[in-house]
């Protein structure tokens, strides 16, 4: 292996290693946030950390285009506690652009309101698995995601229970 072969290797490591650290850090923000009462909120700060401003979301609530703070905050507010486990990112680098799949397992203790609303024991959970389809692109700031659609494959649990608010804030976001 040649001098510029062995660079373009290197580049290209270290291109997935940040891909896949983005992957890591994408799922610890939404587990550090539900844990830690004085955690970040999902704020602008935090979208941008992630995404592109005109990032597209597609899951199973709704089709999004940007507003990524705002839909983790009605989204996440559903749960409680939740706990969020990726695994090793499929990647394929092309230039600037990147194809990345991974797939999750999502754990999700609902809120103690939703548990008495329900009657349910406390520590009731909703679980569900699948996997994500991302479009990450190179940024100044590094590699962001652009696109992100998750696919799920099963579920188990009750799922949550959403206040009419909540549905009618998400369907607004969707239609924006």
């Amino acid at each position: 292996m040649n001098d510029k072969e062995l660079a373009g290797r290197v580049a290209e490591l270290a291109d997935r290693a940040e891909l896949t650290e983005l992957v890591a850090r994408f799922f610890g923000s939404i587990d550090d946030r539900q844990r830690d009462a004085g955690a970040h909120p999902f704020d602008e700060a935090w979208a941008r950390a992630f995404f592109t401003e005109d990032a597209e979301f597609r899951y199973p609530v709704g089709t999004y285009t940007g507003h990524a703070a705002e839909l983790m905050d009605l989204t996440m507010d559903n749960f409680g506690l939740t706990q969020h486990l990726a695994g090793i990112p499929a990647i394929t680098v092309d230039g600037d652009r990147a194809a990345v799949r991974w797939s999750a397992v999502h754990h999700h203790v609902h809120p103690a309101s939703t548990q008495e609303a329900r009657g349910d024991r406390l520590g009731e959970t909703f679980v569900s698995g699948g996997h994500y389809d991302a479009e990450a692109v190179r940024t100044p700031d590094g590699w962001r995601f652009r696109a992100v659609s998750l696919s799920v494959a099963w579920t188990t649990g009750k799922p949550p229970l959403v206040p009419p608010e909540r549905r009618e804030a998400m369907a607004r976001l969707a239609a924006s």
